[in-house]
């Protein structure tokens, strides 16, 4: 897989003139496979690799799981990251949005 990822950065330079590249992580498969494989290749595209993660408070305990997961994660990995927490039904209530 790095190497596809690899490819696909050389190819549209994706990173060209970033030195930090930020993942969003939201837990899932996904972007954890991008951080793992970002994390993977930091030393051969000469990056630094930090994460941050948004609980939105909306799943209730699986959401703080996805957030003790990621927080795990980046422990055991080394990255820097940056958690914040939005409570989007207030807001969205506030707002009158449903």
């Amino acid at each position: 897989m790095e190497k596809a990822v690899l490819e696909a950065l050389k190819k549209f330079s994706l990173l060209e003139g970033f030195k930090t590249v930020t993942v969003a992580l939201s837990g899932g498969a996904d972007s954890v496979a991008l951080l793992y494989c970002l994390v993977s290749l930091k030393e051969e595209l000469g990056i630094t690799v930090k994460a941050a993660h948004l609980n939105h408070l909306i799943r209730g305990k699986e959401a703080f799981s996805d957030e003790n997961f990621v927080i795990k994660t980046c422990e055991s990995l080394g990255v820097e990251l940056t958690v914040k927490r939005a409570d989007v039904p207030k807001f969205s209530k506030e707002k009158g949005i449903s």
